[in-house]
């Protein structure tokens, strides 16, 4: 059924294909204004209409009834190309004819005169197949065409076509054809078959199709070839996988908000009755990349012209305090995901995985932005006037604000021993005082440290040591990361980053000078 009814409705007039304007028109005109080249190459994906492309200009060029600009598709030229009986038109697959000799037979045909039209079509399909040697021997003919021979070649794979080739030849690129059209598509064929299909059927096939109009045809043939006059989203789901739009979205919000226990039972659920989770991901992944282009462009309404204007405005709303490099991470996240599912034993792990890390960093933030309950106690500088300690106030306020830091204050705790690990080899002192601090938050560009004691704050800030700080910082996340701190009596130090006794009583005597009395 797929098969036939792509076979049925396949355009025979430039009006009747699908997208590709920028191709209909120019190639209209040229028919109309005698300006044909001798040799065309069509460029782009599989099953968007460069073949069915190649056949109507075939028929437009030698149709002896043709207005001007479409062939009749009546006349005996037109009839005998439509029913793949014209001797004139020859279509040659490079895929299983791609050696010097079935080039070498194609030139002796491009001498030959056509047997009753005007021109002699070749048109040679998937032609990046072909040998270097065939490449040589077609690129003579190209070079030097006979008036009678227009040559129409077309390539999945442009990429593979060498330019002495392509600059002898009219380039076209075919684009993939826009969800929108599909949808359209579709709907005119189940209207001419007299069957009902429900809308988010059709919208689920343009969308799984991926642009591939072909591919879109095939899938709707199989659902009609169920044999009911009435299509449901459940008999479709027996041809193409179970897909539901507010699911998606639903799923992409819990995790911008963070919502780790509504995600995972959503994938649980989906999967109970029956869904294709490895599709549901590739789904998620999509719309979040229109999601993504949708915040960037503030185009929403032309990428997402599938969803309805409240469900957008509530997108929009969840989106408000979402930037686009967190939706670029959690588009890497699922990308993950999606690999890994092909050697899972469990394949939705790699999935809960990815909600887990995701919402995760959602709270890792939110613990970032959160003001403490109470103000830790201030740094009291003694010996010294007043007026300075004002000055210095004064200066701080004047500063420019800095850009927030990417880096989350989790990975700072998680890699404060290593940290102060290589604060070692700067200063021994230095690594030793700043085992009694605390990576509290993050503040612009400023990791903010809390101190039990007041001389140890004050010895890491000196210049010197805080530059020592801050080019470990730098070497271990490769970003500029500043220091600040704060005294904080109620931090606890933790028993596993401090010395021996032996070896803190050893760098206070080092740091404050004196003598052990006895």
């Amino acid at each position: 059924m797929s098969n036939t009814l792509y076979r049925k409705y396949r355009p025979q007039i430039f009006a009747e294909v699908i997208s590709q304007n920028h191709v209909k028109t120019t190639l209209a005109n040229a028919i109309t204004m005698d300006k044909v080249a001798h040799a065309y190459l069509f460029a782009g994906p599989r099953g968007i209409g460069k073949t069915t492309l190649a056949r109507i200009l075939a028929k437009a060029l030698n149709c002896n009834e043709k207005d001007k600009l479409e062939p009749c598709t009546k006349c005996s030229s037109c009839l005998e190309i439509a029913e793949g009986r014209s001797l004139d038109l020859i279509e040659i697959d490079a895929a299983s004819n791609r050696g010097i000799n079935e080039i070498r037979e194609l030139r002796e045909q491009v001498r030959v005169s056509p047997s009753k039209e005007k021109f002699k079509v070749f048109i040679i399909d998937e032609v990046h197949m072909l040998t270097n040697e065939a490449f040589n021997a077609l690129l003579k003919t190209l070079e030097e065409p006979p008036a009678h021979a227009i040559f129409i070649l077309a390539t999945t794979e442009i990429h593979k076509i060498p330019e002495t080739i392509i600059s002898r030849c009219q380039r076209f690129d075919f684009k993939k054809i826009p969800i929108p059209e599909t949808v359209k598509h579709l709907e005119f064929l189940v209207k001419q078959e007299g069957i009902k299909v429900e809308k988010k059927v059709i919208e689920n096939i343009a969308r799984f199709s991926q642009g591939y109009l072909r591919d879109a045809i095939s899938m709707l043939g199989q659902i009609l070839s169920l044999g009911t006059k009435e299509v449901t989203l459940e008999q479709a789901a027996l041809v193409i996988p179970r897909s539901d739009l507010n699911e998606i979205f639903n799923f992409i919000i819990n995790l911008f908000k963070g919502n780790t226990k509504e995600a995972i039972n959503l994938i649980h659920n989906y999967i109970e009755e029956g869904g294709d989770i490895e599709f549901f991901t590739r789904e998620v992944i999509e719309y979040s990349r229109i999601i993504l282009l949708s915040q960037v462009t503030n185009d929403w309404q032309k990428l997402l012209w599938e969803i309805e204007e409240e469900a957008l405005n509530n997108l929009k709303n969840s989106l408000e305090n979402i930037d686009s490099s967190e939706i670029s991470s959690m588009i890497e996240y699922l990308l993950v995901a999606l690999t890994n599912m092909k050697s899972s034993e469990i394949i939705q792990l790699p999935l809960e995985l990815a909600v887990i890390k995701i919402t995760k960093d959602k709270e890792d933030d939110s613990d970032n932005q959160e003001p403490p309950s109470e103000k830790p106690n201030e740094v009291k500088v003694e010996n010294k006037p007043e007026e300075k300690v004002e000055d210095k106030v004064e200066e701080k306020t004047e500063e420019i604000p800095v850009t927030k830091s990417n880096i989350k204050i989790s990975k700072v705790i998680k890699k404060w021993p290593q940290i102060i690990k290589s604060l070692k080899e700067y200063n021994q002192s230095l690594s030793s005082f700043l085992k009694t601090g605390k990576p509290l938050s993050i503040e612009g560009n400023k990791l903010i440290i809390g101190f039990k004691y007041a001389f140890h704050l004050e010895r890491v800030q000196e210049d010197k040591n805080k530059k020592n700080v801050e080019e470990v910082l730098n070497k271990l996340f490769d970003e500029k990361l500043l220091i600040d701190g704060i005294v904080d009596e109620s931090i606890v130090v933790e028993e596993v980053v401090t010395e021996k006794k032996e070896e803190i009583f050893d760098t206070v005597m080092n740091e404050l000078g004196g003598e052990v009395v006895n």
